[in-house]
């Protein structure tokens, strides 16, 4: 996974972009053919906000958090992500199984048709 970090009004540690390379590295198990990561930090007032928006052939995934300390942004975002992931892998198996086996034509048969 590509990962892009982009650190508005903080200066992002390495430390930090160890822990969230670590930390999406899981998605990798959903995303075989690779995919883009996009990650934000932000400080606002006295809040830190993270975002992380994930990129894969055209399907977005996208998690926006604010809290006293990155660390949690971070963890809170990863499970919004991955509720998102499941939601769609779910959506597009329900799709499939509905119109995978829809029997249009007559059952094929493999024996001969008897002439009288």
């Amino acid at each position: 996974m590509n990962i892009n970090f982009i650190g508005r009004q903080v200066t992002v540690r390495d430390d930090m972009k160890e822990l969230v390379e670590k930390k999406l590295a899981k998605f990798d198990r959903y995303f075989p053919g690779g995919a883009d990561a996009s990650v934000t930090f932000r400080r606002v007032r006295d809040l830190e906000c993270m975002e992380i928006t994930i990129s894969v052939v055209g399907t977005l995934f996208r998690a926006e958090e604010s809290t006293t300390d990155f660390r949690t942004s971070l963890t809170r975002c990863i499970d919004v992500i991955e509720g998102q992931i499941r939601k769609n892998k779910t959506r597009l198996e329900k799709k499939l199984r509905q119109g995978a086996f829809e029997k249009d034509a007559a059952p094929i048969s493999f024996m001969p048709e008897e002439e009288e």
